[in-house]
């Protein structure tokens, strides 16, 4: 995933790195790494990012020969139907056989709401270690086996199983079977 347009979309909104980097709680260094291709962030680096310059998550994870994701969504009379964005696939990880399926990103009110499908590959692990963010987070198992670790209590969830997470919850999920783990996970 290539996130050097970052770099065009603060710039036209008149932003130095120094700025984003206050805004954000990351360093200019870090923000430059990832507009220069050199690092990558996470779901939760991408979405402090978006907060500030004012765009979607899902717009930095398709590809540029897109449409316009907003142009996805169609507005009625007290509801919205989203459809599904295509190459919406993340890896936020390089040494992680783990990837993000954006199935819809849109704000709630204020905040944004993320939902993805994430597939985590045979004895490997969401994110290689511990994290945690400021987001509630509901992990729907859609198949599979998963191992919750969480701060060193492990919990096991199978298939129709689901797991809250309150913010700031520290926690990797992780595949410990020989195949792959399918989840749906919602972050609000």
């Amino acid at each position: 995933m290539d996130f050097k347009h970052l770099k065009d979309i603060r710039k036209s909104k008149n932003m130095t790195l120094a700025t984003l980097g206050e805004k954000t709680g990351y360093t200019a260094s870090f923000l430059s790494q990832i507009e220069r291709g050199l690092n990558r962030p996470s779901i939760e680096a991408l979405r402090k990012i978006c907060d500030v310059l004012e765009i979607e998550v899902a717009s930095l994870l398709a590809s540029h020969n897109d449409v316009n994701h907003s142009s996805g969504i169609e507005t009625y009379n007290g509801y919205k139907i989203f459809r599904e964005p295509k190459e919406t696939l993340y890896q936020p990880w390089q040494s992680s056989a783990t990837y993000y399926h954006t199935l819809f990103n849109m704000p709630i009110h204020s905040e944004n709401m993320i939902v993805s499908k994430i597939i985590i590959d045979a004895h490997s692990s969401s994110s290689g270690q511990l994290i945690s963010h400021n987001l509630s987070e509901i992990n729907y198992i859609i198949s599979g086996k998963a191992a919750i670790d969480l701060t060193g209590e492990m919990q096991t969830l199978y298939e129709g199983d689901a797991i809250y997470l309150e913010p700031f919850t520290n926690h990797n999920v992780k595949n410990q079977t020989d195949e792959p783990l399918i989840l749906f996970t919602l972050q609000f």
